[in-house]
């Protein structure tokens, strides 16, 4: 029973390091899993030296993921290594707003969601877990055309925009002015577009090359959501988590973030 306890103490330490992509000194690592600094350098030091599961800071004062984690996840499938990294901030999304959140995929012309987690209300928004989703009606979908090329959004936008609602963008000078304004903002919030009370809003997670490869997005009922007063405090919330999670995988985050 005591290697197990062991076990579970040195995941406990990884997953404080891998929280902190600048890396995270050993008295911090001690507070976040109370534990005796004495107990933490210990397992440290078997981290680093015995699997290379962590490594120490260039200036050494802290330490980082090392290169015998990041050789297993190499060798996971993209979309699950991203669904890892972004689930535990997910769910942080759902404690601070109450409402689903999920990580979505563009897959073709598409939206993939590739995992939804439930929000803590009576009345919840179905789940579209493992179902695409046109990408000109939901907040995701209009995130991955913003950043589309030029070209091949064109091509998108030149054939006929499928009508879900009465407030589904179809018209293409429309969605353009709409596009524009998310690459302004790096968010964007939609209502009505794909289901009548529906609302949402998303922001990109982007690769190292500054590819938006996914997009956080939180959605919910538009009779309580956004709440009243609080659009931007949510705005920024998603803004935020999508940002843990780029930085995470090692992504680009632009200047003003």
């Amino acid at each position: 029973m005591e290697n197990i306890r062991v076990i579970e103490r040195a995941f406990d330490i990884l997953k404080v390091i891998a929280a902190e992509t600048t890396g995270v000194g050993l008295t911090e690592i001690a507070n976040q899993v109370d534990l005796p600094k004495s107990t933490v350098a210990r397992i440290l030091s078997s981290l680093e030296k015995n699997v290379e599961a962590v490594e120490r800071t260039p200036d050494d004062k802290g330490y980082r993921i090392g290169p015998g984690i990041l050789a297993l996840t190499a060798r996971v499938p993209y979309p699950q290594l991203l669904n890892a990294v972004a689930q535990p901030h997910l769910l942080e999304l759902v404690d601070a707003t109450g409402e689903a959140a999920a990580l979505c995929l563009p897959d073709g012309d598409q939206v993939y969601v590739n995992e939804q987690i439930q929000g803590q209300h009576q009345i919840q928004v179905r789940d579209w877990t493992g179902e695409r989703l046109p990408a000109h009606v939901n907040s995701a979908g209009k995130i991955f055309l913003a950043y589309w090329p030029a070209k091949t959004l064109e091509r998108y936008l030149a054939r006929p925009l499928e009508r879900f609602t009465a407030n589904t963008v179809t018209l293409p000078d429309q969605l353009r002015r709409q596009l524009a304004e998310i690459r302004e903002h790096d968010y964007t919030w939609v209502f009505d577009e794909y289901e009548e009370g529906l609302g949402g809003v998303a922001a990109p997670i982007r690769d190292k090359t500054e590819k938006v490869i996914a997009a956080v997005n939180l959605y919910g009922p538009t009779f309580r959501f956004p709440p009243k007063g609080k659009k931007d405090q949510i705005s920024q919330l998603v803004i935020n988590t999508s940002i843990k999670i780029t930085k995470q995988i090692g992504g680009a985050v632009s200047p003003e973030h």
